[in-house]
């Protein structure tokens, strides 16, 4: 077996074993889009996610075939610093090769990542493939998402809002409530940045956050659901499209996104988030949608309970690695 620099000229043979892989992927997870089952299909994803990034990676050869692959985009913000991508398009090996190959392909793709100074590596893997997902974790990466998926068409629990608080209202949101959203809109950076999780939220983005938050209200694409009383917000959720984009893997046709929830803290545990999940799931069904989706962090104790018990598989998962950057000059 050879290691060698991944190419675009490798594109249409990766598409065959990314093809093969999302076909074993549905066995376990058939509310997975089955389109990625097709060559062409995998051939276009892989070329928009290599193409989109400065991407680089390695491509294991044997016997003049492809039996792996892994690469992963560069990129640089200020929440993750310089950082790779490996996207669930970013990554394949044949059917009747061992998950430690995965290894190998990382140890020969990471080198120069880190010589680069790309020391934050983030891998999207499928949730149900046990050993591939151990593999990542033997190199040093943690659980850090999970993306999850419910289909509606198992989804026919009647809409009961059991809410412990008198005098409050469910509804959808109206371009008044503007005002009231923005108020809101720290409840998940805030969160987020406490135990266990300690998700950094920066203060420069604050503002943004807010502008965005006030915004749904006035987003027609956006189904925006608020427990309120007096005005106040109390609890919301707001559901997205859900873009079927080339290298989107996890994105189903007819699909919606669960894209944020929040509760104001002193009215948690209260019922509020079940009886919005109720509404939301009933009115996406309502709709014509088939899937609904949603992530979140696998630190987030509140969230890693609340979700499976509404009903959604993991499908994926988001995991990471952050290299100690004295690597660049502490080499013995």
């Amino acid at each position: 077996m050879n290691i060698v620099p991944f190419t675009c000229d490798l594109i249409d043979e990766a598409a065959k074993l990314l093809a093969r892989r999302h076909q074993r992927d549905r066995l376990a997870a058939p509310v997975l889009p089955s389109r990625f089952e097709s060559e062409r299909v995998a051939e276009q994803a892989i070329r928009a996610d290599w193409e989109k990034t400065v991407a680089t990676g390695v491509a294991a050869i044997e016997k003049g075939s492809l039996i792996g692959y892994l690469f992963g985009g560069k990129a640089e913000n200020p929440t993750r610093g310089r950082h790779v991508w490996v996207s669930l398009a970013g990554h394949g090996i044949a059917g009747d090769q061992h998950a430690e190959l995965y290894k190998d392909l990382y140890a020969a793709a990471s080198q120069r990542w880190v010589d680069e100074g790309y020391f934050a590596h983030y891998s999207l893997v499928p949730a149900n493939d046990t050993a591939l997902v151990n593999s990542w974790f033997c190199l040093g990466f943690g659980h850090e998402q999970v993306h999850g998926s419910l289909p509606l068409h198992s989804f026919h629990e009647p809409v009961v809002a059991d809410m412990r608080v008198p005098n409050v209202q469910l509804r959808l949101a109206t371009p008044k409530d503007r005002q009231a959203m923005a108020e809101v809109s720290q409840l998940i950076r805030t969160f987020q940045a406490a135990a266990p999780t300690f998700g950094v939220a920066l203060p420069e983005d604050a503002q943004k956050i807010r502008d965005g938050y006030s915004q749904l209200v006035d987003d027609p694409d956006v189904d925006l659901w608020l427990v309120e009383k007096e005005g106040q917000v109390l609890s919301f959720q707001a559901y997205f499209p859900a873009e079927e984009e080339p290298s989107a893997m996890l994105v189903p046709a007819n699909g919606i996104e669960l894209g944020v929830a929040a509760t104001e803290p002193e009215y948690r545990g209260l019922g509020f988030n079940h009886a919005l999940t109720q509404h939301g799931l009933m009115h996406a069904k309502a709709k014509g949608m088939e899937y609904v989706l949603t992530d979140w962090r696998m630190t987030n104790l509140q969230s890693s309970r609340f979700w499976p018990r509404q009903g959604f598989l993991p499908i994926a998962y988001r995991l990471s690695r952050f290299i100690d950057p004295r690597i660049a000059w502490a080499r013995g």
